[in-house]
């Protein structure tokens, strides 16, 4: 039977202090906070893989940056695509690939390379004006 563990409060994780080595604070559903020896403290989101049916950590990033709420609203999307038979670290990777190949595939994006492309073969003296600014 799986052990009872008492939800955490921004009480005890705001008063919680390093030790001689890291440790945990747990809040139930495979959540838990990493404190750490340097004073940092990480959000971990512990589970089995759907397939491979291993164990493994997702870092969901430091606290106070997210909070603890933002932490179990995180844990429970997760938990939700591994109901689905989805691992949520490859979602997360798969997620920033498609961001990635948008912001590659861009119009401004497609322009740098093409001017970068006819510039090295001499067809132009010097980039025109616009890209020498920079766009995001």
């Amino acid at each position: 039977m799986a052990k009872k563990i008492t939800p955490l409060t921004d009480t005890q994780i705001r008063s919680s202090k390093p030790d001689s080595k890291d440790y945990p604070l747990y809040d139930g559903g495979g959540l838990l906070l990493l404190i750490k020896i340097t004073n940092s403290k990480i959000w971990q989101f512990r589970y089995y893989k759907p397939i491979t049916n291993k164990r493994t950590t997702l870092s969901f990033g430091n606290y106070p940056e997210i909070s603890l709420q933002q932490a179990r609203k995180l844990r429970d999307e997760a938990r939700e695509l591994i109901k689905q038979g989805i691992d949520p670290q490859e979602h997360k990777k798969e997620l920033e690939q498609q961001k990635q190949i948008a912001l590659n595939n861009s119009f401004y994006s497609i322009a740098q390379r093409w001017i970068a492309f006819k510039t090295e073969r001499g067809l132009y003296s010097h980039p025109p004006e616009f890209c020498n600014h920079n766009h995001e």
